[in-house]
């Protein structure tokens, strides 16, 4: 018997976000789906109907949107067949109706997508990441009690520039934010790799901590761990 391969297995990672089953993923090649699902300000309307089934109203609160505005997006994606009506809900008036993506994973192969190469889709979906990434970094640090910019040496030899960020908000939000090029063996890279996914992991997994930690908050986390090119 074959074993569908996972992105996870494929890249050596048991993370959360790599835990999908890259052999029932719908292939993409039309242009109109195509043009949506890789582009990152417009599949932001489509990500909470995938593999889900939502009303309009419930996924504009989620997006911080109008229904009107959300509900020109739904029909675009309705019309091109990235979304389907799965239920209509009676009600006084005009019914409710429920949507869900017309599959629960897509792929859109390179050769299907609109970009010159590799670099420019990575630069496309750059832009996006790093406008969200500023917004919330400068709101963490507006809150700090100085905004100085430092570069020193800790006391693991290790060069280090930031800012004064502040380790919680006010209204007690956890806030971790540090970049800096750090030299490690094989070994050690594998432990920092290991240790972050198995934070989030954990993190998601802990039902005492869904009971007990309050409301949820949407946090902007980035894992960026790479070896830096020659």
């Amino acid at each position: 018997m074959t074993v569908a391969p996972r992105l996870g297995e494929m890249a050596g990672s048991n993370s959360p976000w790599n835990d999908f089953d890259t052999t029932v993923l719908h292939e993409v090649t039309d242009p109109a789906q195509v043009a949506i699902l890789t582009d990152p300000r417009r599949v932001r309307f489509l990500r909470p109907f995938l593999a889900r089934s939502a009303t309009v109203s419930q996924v504009a609160a989620e997006l911080d949107v109008t229904p009107n505005a959300l509900l020109y997006r739904v029909r675009r994606m309705l019309q091109v067949g990235l979304l389907q009506v799965v239920e209509e809900r009676q009600r006084a008036g005009r019914a409710v109706k429920i949507y869900r993506s017309s599959h629960d994973g897509y792929r859109i192969p390179m050769t299907a997508m609109r970009f010159d190469d590799l670099r420019h889709r990575v630069d496309t979906y750059g832009r996006v990441i790093i406008d969200d990434l500023a917004r919330a970094y400068t709101a963490a640090l507006a809150q700090a009690p100085r905004h100085d910019r430092i570069l020193a040496r800790n006391r693991d030899g290790e060069v280090w520039g930031s800012d004064l960020v502040p380790t919680r908000t006010r209204t007690g939000h956890p806030v971790l934010f540090a970049d800096a090029v750090v030299w490690l063996n094989r070994g050690q890279a594998e432990m920092v790799q290991r240790k972050f996914e198995e934070a989030i992991t954990e993190a998601l997994q802990r039902p005492d901590l869904e009971s007990s930690g309050g409301p949820r908050t949407a946090f902007l986390t980035m894992g960026a761990f790479l070896p830096m090119p020659d």
